[in-house]
């Protein structure tokens, strides 16, 4: 392996040595393996772009986990002692129904998510303050097991007399448990009557819906790129119509020299500037958010390069670079068929049964172009 040496001034070659290291990412210490690029004649570092890229991507996967880990622990302490489940503490914290099914199974939240689970875990007169404030978001049996445990911890005696005022439900019990259980991550192709009520609205919403997909990018990540943005687009439209069997969004791709590119998001994100998400309601439904949530795990944690290279070796891109000349502003539109016949492949190729078999793809792939 050869690489440019400023001190040498002259390429040479150089040996890969690994070392385990600390860093703080994004306000937590993780450790990752780092690998550094030693000149074979000076003995001194040089700086290798993919050596970088692959650093980068290992620190951002132990933070991941680190944090992963931490929250799951801590939602759990906070189910068993408040004796609360994961739909009903997600609607009392005011967060999207499914957020703490999300973070169980994996998904590292926000800093300042986090920091409220540890607040709630560790003070019960703050989940007793939430409770009594939100108690309405809550049906009437989920609100009484809490109370009865945080009575057992010495709290809530006051409100013993209290009547509580919730929403008519049937089977109440019945209703708690079918929504606990409902997203357990597998799903079926869409019905041909759902696919033609999701693609009526798209429709109506071709124009705009990729903005909003764009925008929720960008708030789950404060360090992505233009070119990465492209590609996590790309990943996030091929599979979400494996996986449901309509379009996320009704906006075509073309073939540009750095891999699959929408035209429309090139020319309105050109520069790290430009990568800010607008503050203000999100109009995608719940299983949407969660999909590109997913996405950004598999596919976010890669360098926009690395993201370039992976779609380089995809035959949608290929096959509609054939009869290219290498530009990058070329205008050839890629097939949506052929894309679709591809990723269907992959799906049956690596048994996605699941979304969350997407990682053994993005895996696959990334060592592929390594």
């Amino acid at each position: 392996m050869r690489e440019f040496c400023v001190k040498c001034q002259k390429e040479v070659e150089y040996k890969v040595l690994k070392n385990w290291r600390q860093k703080i990412v994004k306000g937590f210490e993780v450790e990752f393996e780092k690998q550094e690029a030693i000149c074979n004649e000076c003995q001194h570092l040089i700086f290798v772009d993919t050596i970088h890229e692959q650093n980068s991507e290992n620190a951002k996967k132990a933070y991941q986990k680190k944090v992963s880990h931490e929250t799951i622990t801590i939602i759990e302490s906070i189910m068993s002692k408040y004796n609360i489940g994961k739909r009903p503490l997600s609607l009392l914290l005011d967060w999207g129904e499914l957020t703490i099914t999300r973070y169980l199974k994996g998904m590292p939240p926000k800093k300042e998510y986090l920091d409220v689970l540890k607040k709630v875990n560790d003070d019960p007169k703050l989940f007793d303050d939430i409770l009594q404030k939100n108690h309405q978001k809550l049906t009437k049996i989920a609100y009484e097991k809490c109370m009865n445990q945080l009575k057992q911890l010495g709290l809530s005696d006051q409100y013993e007399d209290e009547i509580i005022q919730s929403p008519v439900i049937t089977d109440e019990e019945t209703f708690d448990v079918n929504l606990e259980d409902h997203h357990d991550f597998t799903f079926d192709v869409a019905s041909t009557d759902e696919q033609e009520n999701h693609l009526e609205y798209n429709d109506l919403n071709q124009k705009d819906k990729i903005f909003d997909v764009v925008n929720y990018i960008l708030s789950l990540s404060d360090d992505l790129t233009p070119l990465a943005l492209q590609k996590i687009l790309y990943y996030a439209q091929a599979f979400f119509k494996v996986f449901y069997g309509y379009h996320l969004f009704e906006n075509h791709c073309e073939a540009w020299d750095h891999g699959p590119v929408y035209p429309e998001i090139y020319h309105k994100f050109q520069s790290y500037d430009d990568m800010n998400p607008k503050s203000g309601h999100c109009s995608l439904t719940e299983e949407e958010q969660f999909f590109i949530e997913l996405i950004m795990r598999y596919f976010g944690c890669y360098s926009g390069k690395s993201l370039e290279r992976m779609t380089h070796c995809e035959k949608p891109w290929r096959e509609t670079r054939k009869s290219l000349a290498s530009s990058q502003t070329s205008r050839k539109i890629m097939d949506q068929d052929l894309i679709e016949s591809y990723f269907n492949e992959v799906s049956k190729k690596y048994n996605m049964l699941s979304i969350t078999d997407i990682v053994d793809y993005s895996t696959a792939l990334f060592t592929r172009v390594l």
